[in-house]
C-alpha cells in the first residue's frame, strides 16, 4: 500500500494522528478525496454535469499519480511529467485540493470541506474578497470551524508558497454556532525523487462568523453535487442493508455510494441553480439533525456493499468509506493505476 509522508506544525488543537510521519493512503481513499473535495457549482450559468465531473476527477488522479513499488510512495506518472508548465499548474492545484481534503479528514476529523465561494454563489452572494479555498467543520461535535488554503506544487515546497498559504488561511470566515476555529495552510509538493508529500501549518488569525453559513447549510452544500451525480447515474439502488444508496459506473469501473438517509433529505432541494436561504436552512437543519442522530463512522478500507459478491472474480483494490459516509468501490481495472 502506498504511503504519504507528512508534517503538521503549530496546530492549536490535538491531532488524530502524530504530527509527522507516514500515512497509509490506498487508491480508493485517494479517489474518494478527489471526487468529494469542494462543492462544485451546479448549473451556475451552464448545463449541470455532476456525474461527468465526478468521473473526470477520478480519472485525473489516476492519470497523475502512481505507486512507486521500490519506495511505497505516490509519485508522478509519466503523463504528469509530460505536461507543459501551465497544464502542470492546473493539475498541481487539483492535487493540492485533494491532498488537503484527505489530510483534514485524517488529522482533524473534518471530511466535509466545501469551496466557500461556491457556497456564496449558490446562495446568490458571490464575493471577490480574498478567502481560504475550503471551509468545513470538525466531527463529531461540529463545533470547530476548519478553514483551509490549499496549494499544490509540481516541484518542491518553498517558504514563499507556505507564507502565501498561511496569509490566505488567516482570512477566516467562521461557521455560525461553532465555538472556535482552526486555520490550515496546506501545501502538496514533490521531493527531488518525485515522491508526493504533505505539509500543513496552523497560522494565527481572527475569527469572524459568516452570516448564513451554519453547519447544516454547509452539509447541504457539500452533499448536493454528490447526490446529483449519484441520481444522474440513473441506476441507483439501495444495498441489502438499506443503509447505502449506490450507483454502478461501469464506464470507469467504479461503485459510488452515499448513505440513503442523506440522499433522501438532499434530493428535496433543487439539484441545480440557486437555492433560497429558506430552502438551504430547512434542508440543512434536517440533515444536521439526521447526521447527529446517525453518526457517520468511517469504515476505512472496508468490505463495502457488494464485496461479498466478488468471490471468484478478478482481484480488485479494497474499497473505502470516508467519515462523510461516501463509499468508493473500485473494479479490477483500477489495479493498473497501482502498477
Amino acid at each position: 500500500m502506498p504511503f504519504l509522508p507528512y508534517e503538521a506544525r503549530k496546530f492549536s488543537m490535538p491531532l488524530a494522528e502524530p504530527a509527522s510521519g507516514l500515512l497509509s493512503l490506498p487508491l480508493a481513499e485517494l479517489i474518494w478525496g478527489a471526487i468529494t473535495v469542494g462543492a462544485t457549482p451546479i448549473s451556475m450559468g451552464g448545463t449541470p454535469r455532476p456525474l461527468i465531473e465526478l468521473c473526470w476527477r477520478a480519472a485525473l488522479i489516476a492519470a497523475s499519480l502512481e505507486e512507486d513499488p521500490s519506495s511505497g510512495r505516490w509519485v508522478k506518472t509519466p503523463g504528469y511529467r509530460r505536461l507543459d508548465p501551465s497544464e502542470k499548474r492546473a493539475v498541481s492545484y487539483f492535487l493540492g485540493m485533494t491532498q488537503a481534503k484527505i489530510m483534514c479528514e485524517r488529522l482533524l476529523r473534518a471530511p466535509h470541506l466545501i469551496h466557500l465561494d461556491t457556497y456564496l454563489a449558490m446562495t446568490g452572494r458571490a464575493t471577490r474578497a480574498s478567502r481560504p479555498d475550503l471551509i468545513g467543520v470538525s466531527l463529531p461535535a461540529m463545533d470547530i470551524t476548519i478553514a483551509v488554503e490549499a496549494k499544490g506544487r509540481a516541484g518542491g515546497r518553498n517558504d514563499e508558497v507556505t507564507r502565501k498559504a498561511k496569509e490566505q488561511a488567516r482570512s477566516l470566515p467562521g461557521v455560525l454556532s461553532t465555538s472556535s476555529a482552526l486555520r490550515v495552510a496546506s501545501v502538496a509538493s514533490f521531493d527531488p525523487r518525485d515522491h508526493w508529500e504533505a505539509y500543513l501549518e496552523d497560522p494565527p488569525g481572527p475569527f469572524q462568523p459568516l452570516d448564513s453559513l451554519t453547519a447544516g447549510s454547509l452539509l447541504a452544500a457539500y452533499y448536493r453535487p454528490l447526490v446529483a451525480a449519484l441520481l444522474e447515474a440513473q441506476d441507483d439502488q439501495a444495498t441489502e442493508d438499506g443503509y447505502t444508496t449506490i450507483a454502478q459506473l461501469p464506464g470507469i469501473d467504479l461503485v459510488f455510494g452515499i448513505p440513503t438517509f442523506i440522499v433522501t433529505i438532499v434530493r428535496t432541494m433543487p439539484s441545480a441553480g440557486l437555492v433560497t436561504a429558506d430552502q438551504l436552512r430547512g434542508v440543512g437543519a434536517t440533515l444536521l439533525e439526521a447526521v447527529r442522530n446517525r453518526p457517520l463512522a468511517s469504515r476505512g478500507e472496508t468490505t463495502g456493499p457488494y464485496e461479498e459478491d466478488s468471490v471468484g472474480l478478478p482481484e480488485r483494490p479494497r474499497p473505502y468509506t470516508g467519515l462523510d459516509g461516501v463509499y468508493i468501490g473500485l473494479g479490477p481495472s483500477w489495479l493498473q493505476a497501482l502498477r
